[in-house]
């Protein structure tokens, strides 16, 4: 009864879901827009990243999408899920509202996930250490969309060097965000790390994206999709988009 949109719109989702083999709209509608742009400035891979991955419902739906686009879409994709595997982290501090989240919370069968996992890479650890490693040698190809599933204030502004620490040759100019996370205000919590990144970064932001509202797409104006921009970068003013007629 809380559906934002007529009841038909869900019903149509939920059909289409069905018929799909997955059912994270708000994952796919990141994925492909992410898709969409990597084709236009002339990128025939891209990667996608997990933060937080846990029993791995989510790294499961990520390969199921990505299959799903490549049927036809000229980009194909490179999966990362990244997570401790021992569950949540000792809270730092109030930031990370511990009156929310607990130690151990969300931990992983690692051998269990992995043996259902068809292609995605997982990356285990502290994602303080692991972004770095995975940075060291390069991304695999552009990172073009990241879902973050962290909890935590410190542990989502730790994955924020995905962007800080990678090369304009390891990410497209802009990447397609989805935070799960966001139910705080916003001196604590995913909303906090966020602001402190915008403050910390002058040519890097981290904001809500408001410019698309269709109906056929109910997750276009879903509050929780963001984009990460490099004013920088230097595809950032490259064209994406036709001409429209």
């Amino acid at each position: 009864m809380s559906y934002p949109y007529p009841l038909r719109v869900a019903l149509w989702q939920k059909l289409r879901s069905k018929s799909r083999g997955f059912s994270r709209q708000h994952y796919y509608n990141c994925v492909m827009r992410a898709a969409s742009e990597a084709a236009a400035l002339g990128h025939n891979r891209m990667t996608v990243i997990e933060f937080g991955v846990a029993a791995g419902a989510g790294l499961l739906e990520l390969e199921r999408i990505c299959s799903h686009i490549e049927k036809t879409s000229p980009v194909r994709f490179d999966i990362a899920g990244f997570d401790t595997g021992m569950g949540l982290p000792p809270p730092t501090d109030y930031r990370d509202a511990p009156w929310k989240w607990q130690e151990g919370w969300y931990d992983m069968d690692v051998n269990g996930l992995r043996s259902r996992l068809a292609r995605a890479q997982l990356v285990l650890g502290p994602v303080a250490e692991t972004v770095p490693q995975f940075l060291a040698g390069g991304s695999p190809s552009p990172i073009g969309a990241i879902m973050f599933d962290l909890d935590y204030f410190s542990s989502t502004a730790d994955a924020f060097r995905i962007f800080s620490l990678s090369r304009p040759a390891d990410r497209l100019p802009r990447i397609h965000c989805y935070f799960d996370d966001l139910g705080n205000i916003e001196d604590v919590g995913v909303p906090r790390a966020i602001a402190e990144f915008n403050e910390a970064n002058e040519a890097m932001k981290i904001r809500q994206r408001t410019y698309a509202n269709d109906l056929r797409d109910p997750y276009a104006l879903a509050w929780k999709i963001y984009e990460f921009h490099d004013f920088r970068h230097p595809d950032y003013m490259r064209p994406v988009r036709q001409k429209i007629a």
